[in-house]
């Protein structure tokens, strides 16, 4: 079997004068290295890693990670915990980059490589790492197989926390395959588990993801409370750059549009994550729809067509696509939600094809939001909040 079958293929892809090119070939260098101590070769090609790592930019967010790695490699030939730690931050920084085939096969090495029994919480944590990339991909049954060994591995060492996170995985699958109902079920389990446990963190991951639960209910305030409860106990950045994409689009979904505009253009201009700043471009382009502004739809969708989105932001941007030409009365609109219909089906996103097929049988006022008349006061009250960190941010 070929090794690092997705870094052979995202190389395959790039010109060797694209930057990524470079970090790609240094990526898949230092696996190399792990691979060779592994299993135990006299001598692993660390010159070669080193001379790939060196030649990374400078300003690639995988660089430092890598050299770390080759640093500890030359000192001490021998996959520690250390290096297990770093191969882990590197993965998630291809996460971070929505380079999720590179980011799988890195997690799914170091479950290859390291012992569970030595290292559980590496090892668990990668499994559900996994998951996650896997479901990213639209590759259900691997992720399935990463979430039920990373529970496994942390119900065998009793820890409570891991198992929680990894059941709140599960449950963001079953809505992403439009199962609401079991990932109600679920999440309802994780929040008594983890009020019980006094775990604020898995709190935090649970909430948001009843938050999007609820988002895709249609319970637009519901979503808010639970995103806003999260952003709260929040302290991971990412984490939290998610949640105002996630409550500005629920804003969006009450028809407050000004609120909704605040919260994806912060999140379009600062998360460090591409596949959030993507997910703010989408909701910015259906609120272009739902506004009218036929320009801005234009210049949104030329813009994220160019882009290697997943399989279910790709599904979402051929759905807005669609909803847009059919708004602004222009041909192929039909074509193009069938085409989000069968993309949608084709990946088992079932709650987006669903969307699909109803959006081809509405009207085009149905593509159009009506503002809300009464917003609760703890809504207005997130709302000046959002208002005054994009102030901050664009001046």
């Amino acid at each position: 079997m070929i090794r690092h079958h997705a870094f052979i293929e995202a190389l395959a892809a790039l010109d060797e004068k694209d930057p990524l090119w470079m970090s790609t070939l240094g990526g898949f260098s230092v696996l190399r290295v792990v691979d060779s101590i592994a299993g135990r070769e006299a001598e692993p090609p660390l010159a070669a890693a080193r001379k790939a790592t060196e030649a990374i930019p400078q300003k690639d967010p995988s660089r430092g990670i890598l050299m770390r790695i080759v640093d500890r490699l030359e000192k001490k030939p021998e996959l520690s915990s250390e290096v297990g730690d770093d191969l882990l931050s590197y993965g998630r920084a291809m996460d971070v980059e929505a380079r999720w085939s590179v980011a799988a096969d890195i997690f799914d090495t170091l479950g290859e490589v390291f012992h569970a029994r030595e290292h559980p919480e590496l090892v668990t944590d990668a499994a559900t790492a996994l998951g996650s990339a896997a479901r990213n991909l639209g590759d259900w049954e691997r992720s399935a197989k990463a979430y039920a060994t990373a529970q496994y591995l942390a119900d065998s060492v009793r820890d409570v926390a891991r198992s929680l996170i990894v059941e709140v995985g599960i449950a963001t699958t079953s809505m992403m395959r439009g199962n609401l109902p079991a990932a109600d079920a679920v999440l309802d389990e994780v929040m008594a588990a983890a009020e019980r446990e006094g775990l604020d963190s898995v709190k935090a991951i649970a909430l948001h993801a009843r938050a999007s639960v609820a988002h895709t209910r249609g319970d637009y305030r519901r979503a808010i409370h639970f995103a806003h409860q999260s952003l709260e106990l929040t302290t991971n950045t990412g984490a939290r750059d998610r949640l105002l994409a996630d409550i500005a689009a629920a804003y969006a979904g009450l028809g407050i549009f000004d609120t909704a505009r605040d919260g994806y253009t912060i999140v379009a201009l600062t998360s460090p994550h591409r596949a959030v700043r993507w997910q703010a471009k989408l909701n910015l382009m259906e609120l272009a729809i739902a506004e009218g502004s036929e320009a801005r739809f234009d210049e949104l969708r030329d813009e994220l067509d160019r882009e290697p989105l997943d399989p279910r932001l790709r599904a979402y941007f051929l759905l807005y696509s669609g909803l847009g030409l059919k708004r602004f009365g222009r041909t192929g609109a039909d074509e193009m939600l069938e085409a989000a219909r069968e993309h949608a089906a084709q990946h088992d996103l079932h709650q987006i094809a669903f969307e699909a097929e109803g959006a081809s049988r509405e009207s085009v006022a149905a593509t159009v939001a009506q503002p809300e008349h009464e917003v609760p006061t703890e809504l207005i009250d997130i709302a000046q909040r959002i208002s005054g960190l994009r102030q901050s941010v664009t001046g």
